[in-house]
C-alpha cells in the first residue's frame, strides 16, 4: 500500500507542473483556435531565468517566481503583437506553424547562447523531506507543486473573477459579439498570450528546485501538454489541469508496477481509453 501512496504521491507532483503547460496550451486555442508550440520553450526560458536570478543574485526560485512571471508575461505579449497578431490575419496554415517556428528558434537561441550543458541549482531554501511512515514527502518537489496549484488557483479566478479575465472568456466564445460590447479583442488576445506564458513560466521556476536546465528541456512537458489538453477537453482550462494530473498519475504508477521503461506507455494507454470512450475529452462535451 504504501509503495502504491508512493507513486501516487510522485504522479501528482510531476504533472502539477504538466498540468500548468497544459493550461497555457488550452488558453491559447480557446481564446485563439491555434496550438502553442511555443510553451515548452517558455517554460525553459523561465527556467534559465530562475537559475541566473540564483547564480547571480542568490534568490531562491521561491523567491524569483513573481519575477519570472513577469518576465514570461512581457515576453509573450511583445511576441504575440511582434509575431502572433501579424499571423493571425493570414492562411490558417500559417497560423498553425507560426509558433512551431517560434519554438525551433528559441531552442536554437538558447542552444547559441547556453551551449548544450546540463545546470541545476545546488542549494535550495527548502530541503529534506517528511516521513509519515507510509509515504516520504520530499521538500524539494512539495515546494514545486503547491507553487504549481497555487498559480493554477490563480488562474482561475483571475478568469472568472476580474474584468480582463472575464474579457478573455467572452472573447473565446465570441469575438465579434465581444466587441460590439466595447471588448477589444485585440488586447484580449495579447493579455491571453502573455498569460499562457506566465503561467509556463511559474511551472518553469517551480521545476528548477529538483529538476536540470538545458536548452530542449521544454521539448517533453510540450508534447505531453498537448496530449493532457486532448485528454481534458480542447479549450478546457480545468480539462487541462486534470488531463496533466491524469498523465503524471499514468506516468508514475506504470514505472513503479511495470518498469520505467513503460512508463510513456502507460500514458499513451490512459491517452487511448479516454479518446475512446470520451473523443472530446472529459471536459469536452458530448
Amino acid at each position: 500500500m504504501s509503495i502504491f501512496l508512493q507513486a501516487v504521491y510522485e504522479g501528482i507532483i510531476n504533472g502539477s507542473a504538466l498540468a500548468l503547460v497544459a493550461m497555457g496550451v488550452a488558453l491559447v486555442w480557446g481564446v485563439m483556435g491555434i496550438l502553442s508550440f511555443s510553451q515548452g520553450e517558455f517554460l525553459m526560458i523561465a527556467m534559465y531565468c530562475a537559475f541566473y536570478l540564483n547564480l547571480y543574485l542568490g534568490l531562491d526560485p521561491i523567491a524569483s517566481l513573481p519575477f519570472c512571471m513577469i518576465i514570461m508575461f512581457c515576453i509573450g505579449v511583445f511576441i504575440y503583437k511582434l509575431i502572433i497578431a501579424k499571423a493571425l490575419r493570414g492562411p490558417i496554415l500559417g497560423q498553425r506553424l507560426i509558433t512551431f517556428a517560434l519554438s525551433m528558434v528559441l531552442i536554437n537561441l538558447a542552444l547559441l547562447f547556453f551551449k548544450g550543458d546540463f545546470r541545476t541549482i545546488q542549494h535550495v531554501a527548502i530541503s529534506g523531506s517528511i516521513d509519515l511512515g507510509f509515504i516520504v514527502m520530499a521538500k524539494n518537489k512539495l515546494v514545486p507543486f503547491v507553487i504549481c496549484m497555487c498559480v493554477a488557483g490563480f488562474m482561475f479566478w483571475f478568469l472568472n473573477k476580474t474584468k480582463a479575465g472575464k474579457a478573455i472568456r467572452a472573447t473565446s466564445m465570441n469575438k465579434t459579439a465581444a466587441g460590439l460590447v466595447g471588448i477589444n479583442s485585440e488586447k484580449a488576445y495579447a493579455l491571453a498570450f502573455g498569460l499562457s506564458a506566465a503561467v509556463a513560466g511559474a511551472a518553469g521556476c517551480a521545476l528548477t528546485y529538483y529538476y536540470y536546465v538545458y536548452p530542449s528541456v521544454g521539448a517533453n512537458f510540450q508534447l505531453f501538454a498537448f496530449i493532457a489538453v486532448v485528454m481534458g477537453g480542447f479549450g478546457s482550462i480545468p480539462g487541462a489541469l486534470v488531463g496533466g494530473m491524469i498523465m503524471g498519475l499514468a506516468d508514475s504508477l506504470t514505472g513503479v508496477y511495470f518498469s520505467p521503461s513503460f512508463k510513456y506507455v502507460g500514458i499513451c494507454i490512459a491517452f487511448l481509453l479516454i479518446v475512446q470512450f470520451k473523443p472530446k475529452g472529459i471536459f469536452g462535451g458530448k
